[in-house]
């Protein structure tokens, strides 16, 4: 047996799933949290190539590159479809960012921002907190391992070395991004009623009473009409998320 060969060619394997796991936890929701410090990222990326290479073998091509150009065109391919599968779910998570910019609207709280940890900058507190919520909610209902099971299956779709799809990869991203958009004002609707029928009842009661300075009785009543109405409406909303986000992942998740 050609141990030299043989050695050779699991090298070469690890580095094509490596370049694919790398590619996609950039991106990942969970995998790509800044809480997360990126030396505990890579070391998690390398023994999770190093655990998953004999697992794909019978994926990666029998051959190792011949020269260094197609090593590197092979690795670029890798990337590439890597970081496809980490954006089509950090897509997903706009969602919320959609929902956030309504919920923090309706509760006067667009001005407060914070460091949001999924996207590394600056949103509305409430933004982070239902990013935050959702992250949480994914972990717990082990989402994550459908995640990292898409990017296993991706091997079925996007071989080792085939030209990447870039149209279909493309239109996939545009569709996702999309849905996000439209599913998130969906789920942001009962704040924007909210904020319809509270400023048509402060039109109506600045009319009635002119002597009455509306906006000191308006905007505490807002305050608590809005946290009241997040209260209540949190737990539905982040069953829809899920079940947005879940519908979705499955698609690459076999």
């Amino acid at each position: 047996m050609d141990w030299e060969k043989l050695v050779s060619t699991e090298l070469y394997h690890f580095l094509f799933v490596f370049a694919r796991l790398g590619g996609a936890f950039l991106f990942m929701p969970f995998y790509a949290s800044v809480y997360i410090p990126r030396r505990i990222r890579l070391i998690f990326a390398l023994a999770a190539a190093a655990a998953l290479t004999p697992v794909l073998a019978a994926e990666m091509p029998v051959s190792a590159p011949q020269n260094v150009p197609e090593l590197f065109r092979s690795l670029v391919i890798e990337i590439t479809v890597g970081v496809f599968l980490g954006i089509f779910p950090f897509f997903l998570m706009t969602v919320l960012d959609l929902a956030g910019v309504n919920a923090a609207m309706a509760t006067s709280f667009s001005n407060a921002t914070v460091l949001d940890p999924q996207t590394n900058v600056q949103s509305t507190v409430l933004t982070s907190f239902l990013t935050l919520t959702a992250v949480l909610m994914i972990v717990t209902t082990n989402l994550h391992h459908v995640m990292l099971g898409a990017v296993l299956d991706s091997y079925r779709t996007f071989p080792v070395g085939r030209p990447l799809l870039t149209a279909d990869m493309s239109e996939c991203l545009t569709k996702a991004l999309s849905a996000a958009f439209t599913y998130g004002f969906q789920i942001g609707s009962p704040f924007v009623v909210m904020i319809i029928l509270l400023y048509s009842s402060m039109g109506v009661m600045s009319r009635l009473m002119p002597q009455l300075n509306i906006m000191f009785v308006i905007m505490p009543l807002q305050v608590y009409l809005g946290l009241a109405l997040l209260m209540v409406s949190l737990p539905m909303m982040m069953w829809w998320f899920l079940d947005f986000f879940q519908d979705n992942l499955r698609r690459f998740a076999m």
